[in-house]
Formats: structure tokens, C-alpha cells, sequence
């Protein structure tokens, strides 16, 4: 009988400045790449990409992000201290803003929302394509 694996975690605090969203991306792709799970990368360095802005611009500092894998799983939340929830915006085909959930429903398996102790955590599950 194997042992399950223990979960490997991964914890940053980020400033409010839509500079960190590239510093987040470049982040996350070396802690999947030590972890074993590039495969995965471009799925959560996109989610990841999208709760990030969202929270720096819609949300109120501190900001957390985490990853945490179980085995071909990797789970991430963005937690702000807004009490404000995302919500869909209206995108026009010209328009800048308001793709950012529809991004995070593509890429991630399963996302949602739940309060924190002050704000929100925003969550996601992406699971290493083939392990579906």
C-alpha cells in the first residue's frame, strides 16, 4: 500500500500594484516546474493571471496568493480584504475589460468564491491534462 504524497504549498503576499500580476505568472510557472507539473503551467499562470489583476484592481490589500498540489492537482486562491465579490462584467468584442471570469472558467476545472475572515478568497482546482 503507498503512502499518499504529502501536498506541496506555496504562499506569497503581494503588493497592490498591477506590476506583481508578471512577477505572479513567473512565480507560479517555477514552483510547478520544482513540482513536477509543468503540464499544468500555462492553465494555472493564466487563472492565476486573471484573480491576481482582478484582485489588485476590484480588491483591497493585503493580497495572498497560494498553490497547493496533491498529486496531479493544483489548487490556488487569491485572498484580498474586499467583501466585494467578482461578477461577470458585459465584454463587447472591442471592449478592454470584463473577460476576466470567462478566462478563469476556461482554464480552471472548477473556481469559486468564499469569505474570509476580512474580505474573500477566491479558489481554483486545475488538473494536469490526461489526469482528468
Amino acid at each position: 500500500m503507498k503512502t499518499p504524497r504529502k501536498a506541496l504549498e506555496a504562499y506569497w503576499d503581494l503588493p497592490a500594484d498591477l506590476e506583481v500580476v508578471g512577477a505572479a505568472r513567473r512565480l507560479v510557472r517555477e514552483v510547478l516546474v520544482a513540482w513536477g507539473i509543468s503540464a499544468v503551467a500555462e492553465d494555472v499562470t493564466m487563472v492565476v493571471s486573471e484573480l491576481v489583476s482582478n484582485a489588485v484592481v476590484h480588491g483591497k490589500a493585503p493580497i495572498t496568493l497560494s498553490l497547493h498540489r496533491h498529486g496531479r492537482i493544483v489548487c490556488g486562491e487569491v485572498t484580498d480584504h474586499s467583501i466585494v465579490w467578482p461578477s461577470p462584467l458585459p465584454a463587447g468584442p472591442d471592449s478592454e475589460h470584463g473577460r476576466g471570469l470567462a478566462i478563469v472558467t476556461a482554464y480552471a476545472d472548477r473556481w469559486g468564491v468564499e469569505s474570509a475572515p476580512e474580505g474573500k478568497t477566491v479558489w481554483f482546482v486545475c488538473v494536469e491534462p490526461g489526469s482528468r
